[in-house]
């Protein structure tokens, strides 16, 4: 095409992935010269396409762009007695909302992750720096791209009033050839635009062996059925009781808000797979890719985590539900919202009532680089299925291997 509306814009290299039992790797670009990242160090690939020649040479060692300390993959990602199969009678976590508030001077503990300019692993800086410029690049283009159709649909209009008509074309022949000429100009733009969007794509290829997409899909599955909760919150905050003064049996208020979980998928990354998706009230979204999670905070603040590098852990907790009891939850109590040290009524308080002590779960997960997020769950038995499944697609890698 001889038009160059654009005078620069980049073309993005493919990324494949490829997730085995001994991590994750990536392979950015094409012939003539291709990067790849895996365990044993990255290497550059030169060939000249067409003569079989090509050349390979090791450009720098997995620990100089993994200097993480942790080398392997954890038994204690997920910690089984976090969990245990009954309800602890202490703590007894608060919902803020309670009848009978009263002030309270400790701190308030928020409940969030760290900037995502700190959250992403070293083991996966390139692909996130290859995410992010295709990402811009790519709403460059679409912005100029939406302004050229619209310049087109314009010259069209113009042009066509005239074309099918019999009077003006012939009376101002040189203004229909502008015409002509702009419509024509206007369609090879748009044309262009979209071809150089085309080529500011991150064409993904994710190949998952046998050993780990089992584990992997069968995670996500049961990822589907922990969606469909009753009720899920994202746990926001914490602040400590003054159990005598408040007069409550509650270690600790939370402050947290509902939520949803479901299977889908972000803009960064093309895949035709629907992955997990953690909806994060307070912090960014989670999306649970093979091999890597991905922190969405808004639409350039990202972050793309090694799932090496993140612990999940799991916890029953008593709630004293002030608000509607789930339809799939357990009542396993009852005390009252104002009451004594031994957990009786307060006689003191006329407008006294009872509140239910209801079983729930959370889910923590964190990373040395500052994640830091926490869900509460209405049916525990759901979350513990999810985790077993979470633990068996860890489980499926060589101990001692890490991603890129």
């Amino acid at each position: 095409m001889a038009w160059r509306f654009r005078h620069s814009f980049k073309v993005i290299p493919g990324v494949r992935l490829n997730l085995s039992k001994r991590g994750l790797s990536a392979s950015i670009g094409g012939a003539p010269f291709t990067l790849n990242l895996g365990p044993r160090g990255v290497y550059g690939t030169a060939s000249l396409p067409g003569t079989g020649i090509s050349f390979r040479e090791k450009l720098g060692n997995a620990s100089s762009i993994v200097p993480t300390p942790a080398s392997q993959v954890r038994p204690d990602l997920i910690n089984p007695d976090a969990a245990p199969s009954s309800p602890s009678p202490t703590p007894f976590p608060s919902d803020p909302s309670a009848r009978f508030p009263a002030p309270s001077s400790a701190p308030i503990q928020e409940i969030r992750s760290v900037s995502t300019e700190l959250l992403t692993s070293e083991s996966l800086q390139e692909l996130k720096r290859l995410i992010q410029t295709a990402y811009e690049e790519h709403e460059d283009i679409s912005r100029d791209l939406a302004g050229a159709r619209q310049e087109k649909a314009r010259a069209l209009t113009r042009y066509l009033s005239w074309e099918k008509g019999w009077l003006f074309k012939r009376i101002f022949k040189n203004s229909f050839v502008k015409r002509k000429v702009d419509a024509e100009t206007a369609s090879a733009k748009v044309q262009e635009l979209e071809e150089q969007l085309r080529l500011t794509t991150v064409a993904t290829h994710v190949e998952i062996a046998k050993e780990q997409a089992e584990p992997y899909f069968r995670m996500r599955d049961e990822f589907a059925a922990l969606s469909e909760c009753a009720a899920i919150w994202d746990t926001k905050s914490r602040q400590a009781t003054n159990r005598f003064h408040e007069r409550t049996i509650a270690d600790e208020r939370i402050a947290r808000e509902r939520t949803e979980f479901s299977l889908g998928g972000s803009d960064l990354i093309q895949w035709e797979q629907k992955v997990p998706h953690l909806q994060n009230v307070g912090g960014g979204d989670l999306f649970l890719y093979p091999g890597f999670i991905l922190y969405r905070a808004a639409k350039h603040a990202f972050s793309v985590i090694d799932f090496h590098d993140v612990k999940l852990t799991s916890a029953r907790i008593t709630f004293l539900e002030e608000q509607s009891v789930p339809s799939d939850s357990q009542i396993v109590g009852q005390t009252w919202a104002k009451s004594n040290k031994d957990g009786r009524r307060d006689r003191r308080f006329a407008n006294n009532y009872q509140i239910p002590l209801v079983l729930y779960a959370s889910l923590t997960l964190k990373s040395e680089n500052g994640l830091w997020e926490e869900f509460q769950f209405s049916n525990p038995e759901r979350l513990d299925r999810f985790l077993a499944l979470w633990k068996a697609f860890v489980s499926s890698f060589e101990a001692g291997e890490r991603s890129i």
